[in-house]
């Protein structure tokens, strides 16, 4: 850890230097700053509508460009790239390895989930008795619910660790983004030595009675074609990534950075009914069994573990203060 920290001090020294640094005070360079936050933010905004515009959804990485506009109007540029960096690189990595490793054509496992889900369910599986139960055929209020829900996984994250960044610096974010990328990890390494299929992959068997695609029809419903194409196709993603459940890990790790933190309580309700509303929406569509979600939840407490230990030997995140916010603070003391 102590390398670790020799490798971020030319971060610290950069940041202090955008953020702090004499020349970055002159006018002249307060104007090309909030310029470039214009331009940054316009082009988040651009990349979102045509995103939507073409069935797609919002991105990930348009959220992170509008929190990196507000960063540079507010002089925490520095800041911004100093914190963001790392965590970017890691997420790169674990894509570059997710990408470079092997299928080791494995046998998908099919039936241990369906008995785990059976005695769970005391005889029945959860997701043909909720659908049974709630689902139609068409796209009501709960569908689009669970639609949310599901989608929520690839921007709620960000969000709530851009919050996190902005309104409480220090505290938690590095412990958000680095368990969401060591539970990744933890579950790729799951996914290629035992690869497992969720439930409406075991209905297309005949495993399971049959499981109606919700997901995909709700997507189709709303407009959202481009999605609604990508939902199943093997050829895009890993399809026999059910266990663990990573769209139940990464909400857990959440509400563990918030209880940790002491962070406001509204934060933590509303990031607990989050949890609760992924688990439910995707074992009514047939994305995940329930078991599947304690998997996730037991990956998320290994990783928890993993990163606390690390954090716990490595160097405190310091905040950059800006000029003005310092002057501020030695008048109120």
């Amino acid at each position: 850890m102590t390398r670790f920290r020799v490798l971020l001090r030319p971060l610290d020294r950069l940041a202090a230097f955008l953020d702090s640094g004499k020349a970055s005070q002159q006018p002249g360079a307060v104007r090309v700053r909030r310029g470039l936050a214009a331009v940054t933010l316009v082009f988040a905004l651009l990349a979102s509508f045509r995103s939507i515009d073409r069935g797609g959804m919002l991105s990930p990485g348009a959220v992170l460009l509008a929190v990196m506009a507000f960063a540079l109007y507010s002089n925490r540029g520095g800041r911004f790239v100093r914190d963001w960096l790392p965590v970017f690189l890691a997420f790169l990595c674990y894509g570059l390895v997710a990408k470079a490793v092997p299928d080791l054509g494995l046998q998908v496992h099919y039936t241990p989930q369906i008995d785990a889900d059976r005695i769970l369910g005391l005889g029945h599986l959860p997701t043909t008795w909720l659908q049974s139960h709630l689902y139609h055929g068409d796209t009501g209020p709960l569908e689009f619910f669970s639609l949310l829900m599901y989608l929520s996984h690839f921007v709620a994250p960000v969000a709530l660790a851009c919050l996190i960044w902005l309104r409480w610096p220090g505290r938690g974010f590095n412990d958000l983004l680095y368990g969401i990328v060591m539970v990744s990890f933890l579950a790729e390494i799951a996914f290629l030595l035992a690869p497992t299929a969720p439930p409406w992959l075991a209905a297309d068997h005949g495993l399971i009675p049959p499981v109606d695609p919700v997901l995909k029809n709700s997507l189709t419903d709303l407009g959202l074609n481009e999605l609604a194409k990508a939902k199943g196709d093997a050829s895009l993603y890993n399809v026999v990534a059910a266990v663990p459940s990573l769209h139940a890990a990464w909400p857990l790790i959440g509400l563990l950075v918030i209880r940790k933190y002491h962070l406001p309580r509204w934060l933590f309700w509303t990031q607990l009914g989050l949890t609760l509303g992924v688990c439910f929406a995707i074992v009514y569509t047939g994305e995940h069994y329930v078991v599947d979600i304690l998997a996730g939840f037991a990956f998320a407490l290994a990783a928890w573990w993993l990163v606390q230990w690390a954090l716990a030997a490595g160097r405190e995140q310091i905040p950059v203060t800006a000029p003005a916010e310092a002057a501020h603070a030695e008048r109120a003391a």
